[in-house]
């Protein structure tokens, strides 16, 4: 179920946001929940990333965080120029998971 919840904008991005749902008939709430689940998922891969290049978080804690496989971790990491922190334990933990 969703709750309300309130927050400040800027006036101008506001405005922004307000001249982008008009033009493209959209509602203004239902872009803004879209708007901030995207920017929540790539914020919870960002933290989990780093945790995981900090050896805060293996391997296997972030593909089942995140629900990726192995092979998706790499590409992301990859994409963001971060190092691969792989021990032994990640790759005897990595036969459990999917190959998809």
């Amino acid at each position: 179920m969703a709750k309300p919840t309130t927050i400040r904008i800027p006036e101008d991005l506001l405005n922004e946001i307000n001249q982008f749902v008009r033009e493209s008939k959209l509602d203004r709430a239902a872009y803004l929940r879209e708007v901030l689940q995207k920017g929540f998922s790539l914020d919870k891969q960002d933290r989990l990333l780093l945790k995981y290049v900090r050896k805060e978080l293996s391997q296997m804690e972030v593909c089942k965080e995140l629900k990726w496989n192995p092979w998706k971790l790499l590409t992301q990491l990859k994409a963001r120029n971060l190092y691969l922190n792989v021990e032994l334990e990640d790759w005897l933990d990595a036969e459990e998971l999917p190959l998809q």
